[in-house]
């Protein structure tokens, strides 16, 4: 069996992690009862204009030769429609959906013809693959389709146990230095910083780091243990995003730490933080008096055993059984 994943970008994300999760934990599985001749491509470039969306998905198009093709949102139009007549399978990979999200109407008018033709395909050899519950539910109500699956962020749990011991300190961390972020994140560090928080952001783009403005500071790590060793000595992480978010991966790294998270409750954020006993908080000011109180609430053990690497197969199973 050919097993093909197609990916696009120039920093290796959260999503992008997801993905190649995905792809190689299939890969694995397939590989137990035949031979599997796997393929991951990826394009390293931001695609922003009519001329390279249209690069994007020929190169999608031609590349969706796999028995199993798993795609991500904007390579995913194309491979469907190679695999109308090919008869192949296709995984797509959608994370969230906001309308308030920034999109171009390049790209609100591509994902209007995306969700158009999920909506009136409705055979099990085109599966959508969400992180969250929340997203489980969005869009099979979405596409009228029941041809919408699980797979949530896994995680190594054992790599981040080195870390749950450390001590806090006066310490915030603000999440990742994101567009999506809400302003109000902004206010909370100003508001910290009076009180002499050392308040960051943490980046995986090295250009985007920036020293400390008085308020926070914008970090690269340039190693794994080091990002996990300064999230380890906070007193928390903050998710405040302004758009419904797939989960939040950077959250979940921090509960791993046993670093507690306070955030909105947007999209698959507010499963994160209700699934583990995070803090749901409303603006600023409630996370604000959460932090300068100490006022924490006890992270729900069980939550990191359900999304530990462990349990792969129990996600994956129903998503290749299903024929």
């Amino acid at each position: 069996m050919r097993i093909n994943y197609l990916s696009y970008g120039v920093v290796e994300t959260g999503g992008y992690r997801h993905e190649k999760y995905l792809f190689d934990s299939l890969c694995a599985l397939v590989a137990e009862k035949e031979i599997v001749e796997q393929q991951s491509l990826r394009k390293n470039k931001l695609f922003t204009t009519w001329i390279s969306y249209f690069e994007l998905l020929w190169w999608s198009w031609r590349n969706s030769t796999g028995d199993i093709n798993i795609v991500g949102g904007r390579t995913a139009l194309a491979a469907l429609l190679r695999n109308v007549v090919g008869k192949k399978e296709v995984w797509v990979v959608l994370h969230n959906f906001d309308e308030n999200d920034g999109k171009s109407k390049l790209l609100k008018w591509y994902f209007n013809m995306l969700f158009y033709w999920l909506k009136n395909q409705q055979s099990k050899r085109f599966k959508v693959i969400a992180i969250a519950p929340y997203w489980v539910n969005y869009f099979k109500q979405k596409f009228s389709s029941d041809n919408v699956y699980l797979f949530p962020n896994l995680f190594d749990v054992k790599q981040y146990e080195p870390y749950q011991n450390i001590t806090k300190e006066k310490r915030v961390h603000l999440g990742q230095w994101s567009s999506k972020n809400d302003d109000s994140i902004f206010q909370l560090a100003r508001l910290l910083s009076e009180k002499d928080y050392y308040c960051y952001f943490s980046t995986l783009e090295p250009e985007m780091s920036a020293p400390h403005n008085g308020q926070y500071e914008v970090k690269y790590f340039n190693e794994f243990n080091s990002y996990l060793s300064e999230m380890a000595r906070c007193c928390c992480t903050i998710a405040f995003t302004r758009i419904n978010e797939g989960w939040n991966r950077i959250g979940h790294e921090s509960i791993l730490v046993h670093t507690p998270v306070i955030g909105y409750k947007k999209g698959g954020l507010g499963d994160f933080l209700k699934e583990s006993n995070s803090i749901i908080a409303n603006n600023a000011e409630e996370a604000y008096t959460c932090i300068v109180e100490n006022k924490w609430s006890i992270i729900d053990k069980s939550f990191i055993d359900t999304y530990s690497k462990q349990k792969t197969n129990q996600y994956l199973e129903p998503i290749c059984n299903d024929h």
